[in-house]
């Protein structure tokens, strides 16, 4: 295939001097921004919630570790907020998104409105992520993957050219993978409590979490992501001369893709090489290193 087709470059450049109706509604922008602020407060209010009922629950307990406890916390809120994203974005994906030979490009790039909730939602959630990731010490790869999704989400959700073709899968689908991976990491860091009470669940969900990692992050991310970045690069290469401001937008948009795409691909090559120790006999079920 042509990466930089005739045909595909007119239409994609036309879309730069097309009048603008994704905002057709002018409150658009404002309930967007109203669903983003309240999900962050509403994800941010759930978290203290679960916090200060572990700690009613188990005082005892939780004066002898106070971080065990507010990891925990953590940890559950992330598990709850990717099953209701994963099983939204499935019900969408599967329900609402039509196959992609059947929608132009022009489409794939600024269509779809009805999809921006899947971006507010997301930018929602890293607005809550970001500084907990920073209070819970996450890995420098995490963070990352937190700046560059409020990145994608927000452009998603207020830019006329939104990609959201795609949203239902990149900001919901994917997340479903994230949940054995906050049981997994709940298991490993509450042994004491989840080894005697769930021995099967614990060591059932790391061949899960593997299997889900691969298939959703890696087997369906990868061609998706290509379309990604190919309109996505079309629609920066054809931005009018002089106009720094759509090339930074998109250009801020094309590398946040590409990196969290190296990070799935680096995380995969970790589970792979768990798997591979696993069957060979010389390791333990697969982990992705993440907090």
């Amino acid at each position: 295939m042509n990466l930089l087709g005739t045909q595909d470059v007119d239409l994609v450049s036309a879309l730069h001097i097309e009048e603008d109706t994704y905002d057709a509604t002018s409150n658009r922008t404002y309930d967007l921004l109203l669903i983003v602020l309240v999900t962050a407060a509403s994800i941010a209010t759930y978290h203290n919630c679960i916090y200060f009922m572990l700690r009613t629950i188990f005082p005892s307990a939780f004066q002898k570790n106070k971080t065990l406890f507010k990891k925990g916390s953590y940890q559950f809120t992330n598990m709850t907020v990717n099953f209701i994203l994963g099983v939204y974005g499935i019900y969408h994906y599967y329900h609402s998104v039509p196959h992609i030979e059947t929608v132009p490009i022009t489409e794939r790039i600024r269509g779809f409105p009805q999809f921006a909730i899947f971006g507010a939602l997301q930018t929602g959630y890293n607005l809550w992520s970001l500084p907990l990731g920073l209070i819970m010490q996450e890995p420098v790869a995490m963070m990352g993957h937190h700046i560059a999704v409020l990145c994608v989400g927000s452009l998603s959700c207020f830019s006329v050219h939104g990609f959201r073709y795609h949203a239902p899968f990149f900001f919901g689908v994917i997340e479903i993978s994230s949940v054995p991976l906050s049981v997994m990491n709940f298991c490993r860091d509450h042994k004491d409590i989840m080894a005697p009470k769930f021995p099967i669940l614990c060591a059932a969900v790391r061949p899960v979490f593997a299997i889900t990692f691969l298939v959703v992050r890696v087997i369906l991310w990868l061609p998706q992501i290509l379309d990604v970045l190919r309109i996505s690069g079309l629609l920066g290469y054809t931005c009018p001369s002089g106009d720094y401001a759509c090339r930074t937008a998109i250009g801020s948009f094309w590398l946040s893709a590409f990196f969290l795409t190296l990070l799935q691909v680096f995380w995969g090559s970790l589970v792979v090489k768990g798997i591979l120790s696993v069957v060979m006999g010389t390791g333990e079920a697969p982990t992705k290193k993440s907090n």
